[in-house]
Formats: C-alpha cells, sequence, structure tokens
C-alpha cells in the first residue's frame, strides 16, 4: 500500500510537508493571465458539427465518467459502507447492488475521518467475496489517519491538500485515476461554514477542474437534524448524482448497516433505475456481503415529499423520478393524513419486513 505525500510548490507560505517534489498543473489557463485566446468558442456550424467522445459510464446508472456524485445522510446509518462498496466495485469491475460495473476502473479513496484499522478491516471483509482482489493500482488509500500532519484541508486557499491528492491522481498518466473518492467533506474541507455559498464555490471550482481532467467525483457528505443535507444547497448544482441514505421504518441499531438509497438528482436516468430500494450490509466470518429490495410506497412519499420541500413542481419530480404527475399528486395528497402506523400499512406487502431472500450481491 503506497503512502501518498502532500507536496507543496515552492512559493507556498503554508507549513513545508514531508514530500518531494510538486507536480505542475496541467494546462489550463490561469484566470489572471486569461484573454480571449484562451477561450474556445464555437460558431454554430462547429457546435453542430464538433464529435466528442460519449461519456461512458463507471456505475450504471449512477457514475458517469467525469461524473461529480454526492452521497449523504445522518451519522451511522453506513454512508462509508456503501462508498467503500462502490469503490471496490468500480475498481474490480464488479456489478454492485443493482448497478453494473462494464469494467474495472482506477480508484483514489481518500479518507479523512476513520481510523486505519476500522477502514482496513471493512475492506478485507468486501474483497473477501469477490472473486479477485483489486488489481495492482486499481484501488489505492489516502488516509489521513497514516498521515503524520492528517490532510491538509482541501477548501483552504493554500494548495497543500488540492496538490496531494491531484499528485495521487497522476494527472496525464496512463494510470490516471478514473474516480476520486472523497470520504467525507467535513473533514476534508475545513475552511468556512458549510451554510456559505463562497465557501463551497471554492471547493466547487476545483470539483469541475477535476472533471475537465477527465475525473469523476463521489464524495460523502453529512445530513443535518432534519434530514436534509447540511450546508448550502449551491453544492447540488453541478452535481450528476445525488444519493440519500436513511433508515427504514422499524430500524434498529442491532442490524447494523441498514439503509434506502433514494435519489434527489440524477441525470440521464430515470423510471425503475430512479426508484428507492432497500440495502443491508452484513458480515459473517470474515466475508461480507450485501442484500437488496424494493420498498413500497412510504419510500416513495418520502421521495417526493422531499423532493417537493425543495421546491420542485410535478412536472420536475416527474422528470427526476419517473413518477407520473398524477401519482406525485396523490403521494402528496395522502403522505400527511396518515400516521406512521398507518403509512407502514399502505407499503406494497410483497417487499414489506425483512429484506427479501434471494437478491443477494456478495461483496
Amino acid at each position: 500500500m503506497s503512502k501518498v505525500n502532500a507536496a507543496v510548490p515552492k512559493n507556498s507560505k503554508s507549513k513545508k510537508l514531508n514530500s518531494t517534489k510538486w507536480v505542475p498543473q496541467p494546462a489550463f489557463p490561469d484566470a489572471a493571465n486569461e484573454n480571449t485566446s484562451d477561450f474556445v468558442i464555437l460558431d454554430w456550424d462547429q457546435w453542430a458539427t464538433r464529435v466528442q467522445p460519449p461519456r461512458e459510464k463507471l456505475m450504471v446508472p449512477i457514475i458517469p465518467e467525469k461524473g461529480l456524485i454526492e452521497i449523504y445522510a445522518p451519522r451511522g446509518v453506513g454512508k462509508t459502507f456503501l462508498s467503500l462498496g462502490i469503490a471496490l466495485a468500480v475498481a474490480t469491475g464488479t456489478d454492485f447492488l443493482r448497478w453494473k460495473v462494464p469494467k474495472p476502473r482506477r480508484v483514489l479513496y481518500v479518507d479523512g475521518e476513520m481510523p486505519f484499522n476500522d477502514l482496513q478491516e471493512r475492506a478485507k471483509w468486501m474483497v473477501a467475496g469477490l472473486d479477485a482482489p483489486p488489481q495492482k493500482d486499481f484501488l489505492r488509500l489516502f488516509a489521513a489517519d497514516l498521515q503524520r500532519h492528517g490532510i491538509p484541508d482541501l477548501a483552504s486557499e493554500a494548495p497543500d491538500g488540492r496538490i496531494a491528492v491531484e499528485n495521487a491522481l497522476r494527472f496525464g498518466e496512463p494510470d490516471q485515476t478514473d474516480l476520486l473518492v472523497l470520504d467525507n467533506l467535513s473533514t476534508l474541507t475545513r475552511t468556512g461554514s458549510e451554510s456559505s455559498d463562497e465557501a463551497w464555490t471554492f471547493m466547487q471550482d476545483w470539483l469541475l477542474r477535476l472533471r475537465r481532467q477527465g475525473v469523476a467525483v463521489l464524495f460523502v457528505h453529512h445530513a443535518g437534524k432534519g434530514g436534509k443535507q447540511r450546508g448550502t444547497s449551491k453544492r447540488e448544482d453541478v452535481l450528476d448524482t445525488v444519493i440519500k441514505l436513511s433508515n427504514p421504518d422499524g430500524y434498529q441499531p442491532s442490524e447494523g448497516a441498514r439503509f434506502v438509497i433514494s435519489f434527489e438528482k440524477q441525470r440521464g436516468f430515470l423510471g425503475d433505475d430512479a426508484e428507492p430500494f432497500e440495502a443491508k450490509f452484513s458480515e459473517n466470518k470474515g466475508v461480507a456481503s450485501w442484500e437488496t429490495r424494493p420498498v413500497g410506497k412510504k419510500a416513495k412519499m418520502d421521495q417526493v415529499r422531499d423532493l417537493a420541500a425543495g421546491g420542485k413542481s410535478y412536472r420536475e419530480i416527474q422528470e427526476l423520478t419517473g413518477i407520473s404527475k398524477s401519482e406525485v399528486g396523490r403521494l402528496l395528497n395522502e403522505a400527511p393524513k396518515l400516521s406512521p402506523t398507518e403509512i407502514d400499512s399502505v407499503m406494497d406487502a410483497p417487499y414489506y419486513g425483512t429484506i427479501a431472500p434471494g437478491k443477494v450481491t456478495s461483496h
């Protein structure tokens, strides 16, 4: 397992870190030196005829090439279990939950919170359930717990943290990383208030830069007390996919990582692909497995209610979820009139209760 050291450019005023040399950044024009010749402006004939390679999927349908994806949930729901499962699936080319992985891709997992021993244990459980472990350089770890001074703030004006990550991504090399996982925002971005649009703008610019360089980014974030993601709503503007995790009704802490996966934003997929579903992680004698099952009316109610509370119209909710406008109206009209017990009773009967057997994906 390689250790990534943050490198600092010579003109940095921040404390020098243990490093080798700074890798120069790829050639995008600096804002201070831009002029009209630096920009690509297309006339209609060029615009209409320009051929660009199609965006393939790292994980179908949720992670496109150069995609920006967010997973958020309250503490303890299972964000790291899911993000680590996704990282391993992409790195090994293994289908995961309800999602297809066409081929192995290179992944860099940046962890700012977990003790290394705990993260290692979870990863070994998951790998034990696979046909084969990741190939060399297909799943690399940059863990704060292994760094002498942790990982520098990725949202700071000082570039140390971003340079360290970009060096580890190996820009422009044959083995450049395809997917960067940032787990999680609160530990890796510490500058400014989470509710500040200005504080997020700096981070957003960097994420868009990574997209231009061909890197997809999945980042993990926390939900607040009300269940919505903490901080500015501007965070969602440039994202391709926003995934919310929540514990299902009747959940008991003794069940471990069992949660409903629902989509609050998705580009390029609708209908059945956008339906919420339930997932559960379990481990037996050092081997992990995942189970999935459909969820019923309660999850649809929650999904539609969250989108409506966020200001989405019936038409927008239909476009985002594939649920017809008439059904959206019925769900919104029905939900406030039902007690939690009554809502449980209108869930689709075949899928109510524990996770349905026979829907197991080893991972």
